[in-house]
């Protein structure tokens, strides 16, 4: 006889005729959310996890007990026959393998972009893991869907962009969106390649072009789309981080004589370390002048700009009323940002990533078009996704995107802090994230004086690169004698402090306590006259807390030591 057990509490039917299964499964379902489930026991469990990551943020200590033998892990963790409580599923995975993650809320480790999430996108995201929304078809997302194209909207109009006429879609990172700006630009540049495949290049040889400092995932997307890393052609740059106009004009000029097609240039707008930015505007007059004088096609223009996007929100701060009390240093910040980042809109395509200046958790990355018609170089055929086709009135964002799961968490979260914040309250935060850094970079020059180089001093944003120099070398005459030289003496003496950086950099991880402060490390901030790549420390502040005469203090005890030894 069939069995119906009503389980009240979660208001729905387990029917079976054997007993044992449906006390199995009673026990195992109540960890199924439903319309009716999220109820006191729910709020327990949660009230339990806060309480347990309240610990870890106040008692994180970065690596200094991760085990790096992780078949250790392997041996000793196994798959339980027999379900654990909620209650050790939180202290004893959950908890346990979050622990010794930098507290990026605290502001003690301005390491790299990583922001502090705001409340309004955690409860975003907290939001989307409940309701579960997938961004491929309307009927899976819900108005979701129309988050997604509303963020995409105003991310557009902050970059430049007219929001009517631009289109694009949330990635899983800003990799992912610089691969599928490659891969327009080929389709642009050899109609059918999707279809085709490598017939479509026939006898030409398609190249991309970047700045040397360009985002190694552009070296790796000309690796998966078959266009070769050999024909990614890398172009010097200028003391200031940005690529080189004449070289650049050398380089394609080259290129096309070659008679190799130029399908991609990749720009940056805001370079990871240094936070360098390139001349958009410039290099599109260059291309345009190159086009017209060979006959070619104009090759499709990216930027990324995953780090750089936020610091177009000053484009409408009225500066001469300085409403928000910006120092006069900031102000000058400010009308250079906005001289550098007015360029974008010269774009075809910018990668935005709102999880680094955009105060969200992971993952937040949108790749956005200048004309939207672009995304239908990327769809696909209508055969070939038959389950989405129950409704051919719904919108189907899974037509032209790479990815057939897609959270709802990127854009909502985004949206969520652009409304409670505003553009104010993210003029005031990247505002005075700037303020905060050339504070740091003049007590960082004050406090070391000969011995230390700010590498980037010229380059607006929020992050310092300098290279320390032992005692009795003075670091200007030093650094220009590293980006200048050419000799092997020279070559041989950037190494020497390269070395020298990175063994101070390997102490202070020894050096880490509690709320140690957390710096960063390049092995690779800028290219010199040789080619040789010069390393920096790094330290970029975007959390308003953190405290920058703790890190100077630090960094003093650092170098006190080794002279001491």
């Amino acid at each position: 006889m069939i069995k119906a057990i009503h389980q009240e509490k979660h208001g729905f039917y387990l029917i079976n005729q054997n007993q044992k299964l449906n006390n199995s499964l009673l026990k195992y379902s109540k960890y199924c959310l439903n319309n009716t489930n999220l109820d006191d026991d729910f709020l327990d469990v949660v009230t339990q996890l806060l309480t347990g990551l309240k610990k870890i943020l106040i008692d994180a200590n970065l690596t200094d007990s991760i085990n790096s033998e992780f078949k250790v892990e392997l041996e000793i963790n196994k798959i339980p026959t027999k379900g654990w409580s909620i209650e050790d599923v939180i202290q004893n995975i959950i908890l346990n393998y979050l622990g010794n993650v930098p507290n990026y809320s605290a502001g003690y480790a301005p390491l790299n972009v990583i922001p502090p999430p705001l409340i309004p996108a955690i409860l975003a995201k907290f939001a989307c893991a409940i309701i579960n929304p997938n961004l491929v078809y309307e009927s899976y997302a819900g108005k979701a869907i129309e988050a997604e194209q509303l963020a995409i909207s105003h991310l557009a109009e902050i970059i430049g962009f007219e929001p009517k006429i631009s289109g694009g879609y949330f990635t899983s990172g800003g990799s992912a969106s610089n691969y599928w700006a490659v891969r327009c630009a080929l389709e642009k540049a050899f109609p059918g390649l999707g279809e085709k495949g490598f017939k479509a290049f026939s006898n030409q040889e398609p190249v991309v072009i970047q700045s040397v400092l360009g985002h190694y995932t552009n070296v790796n997307a000309a690796r998966l789309l078959g266009i070769g890393t050999e024909n990614v052609i890398s172009v010097s740059v200028t003391p200031d981080f940005s690529i080189s106009l004449p070289a650049f004009q050398s380089q394609m000029e080259k290129a096309i004589k070659e008679n190799k097609q130029v399908v991609c240039i990749y720009l940056i707008a805001g370079q990871t370390d240094s936070f360098g930015v390139d001349d958009v505007k410039g290099v599109v007059r260059i291309c345009e002048e190159l086009c017209r004088k060979y006959h070619v096609p104009k090759p499709h223009i990216h930027v990324d700009a995953a780090v750089g996007w936020v610091y177009s929100i000053f484009k409408n701060y009225q500066i001469t009323d300085n409403s928000l009390g910006f120092s006069t240093d900031t102000l000058d910040v400010i009308r250079k940002l906005n001289n550098l980042y007015s360029s974008l809109s010269y774009a075809d395509s910018i990668t935005v990533d709102p999880h680094k200046h955009g105060f969200t958790a992971y993952t937040s990355s949108a790749l956005i078009f200048k004309n939207k018609r672009d995304l239908l170089l990327l769809q696909k055929d209508f055969h070939e996704t038959p389950y989405f086709t129950e409704d051919i009135f719904c919108s189907f964002p899974g037509a032209y995107t790479p990815e057939s799961s897609r959270p709802g968490d990127g854009p909502l979260m985004i949206l969520a802090n652009l409304y409670a914040l505003g553009y104010e309250g993210y003029q005031t935060m990247i505002g005075y994230a700037i303020q905060q850094s050339i504070i740091f970079q003049s007590k960082l020059q004050f406090s070391f004086k000969n011995s230390v180089q700010v590498l980037n001093q010229n380059v607006p944003g929020t992050s310092t690169l300098w290279r320390f120099y032992p005692p009795g070398m003075e670091a200007q005459e030093a650094y220009n004698r590293e980006l200048l030289g050419t000799s092997e003496e020279d070559c041989n003496f950037t190494q020497k402090i390269n070395e020298y950086n990175h063994n101070l950099f390997a102490k202070s991880k020894n050096m880490r306590s509690h709320n140690t402060p957390i710096l960063g490390y390049s092995h690779q901030v800028i290219v010199n006259k040789s080619g040789m790549p010069i390393s920096a420390w790094k330290c970029i502040i975007i959390n308003p807390f953190v405290n920058i005469l703790s890190i100077i203090d630090n960094l003093h005890i650092l170098l006190d030591m080794v002279v001491e030894n």
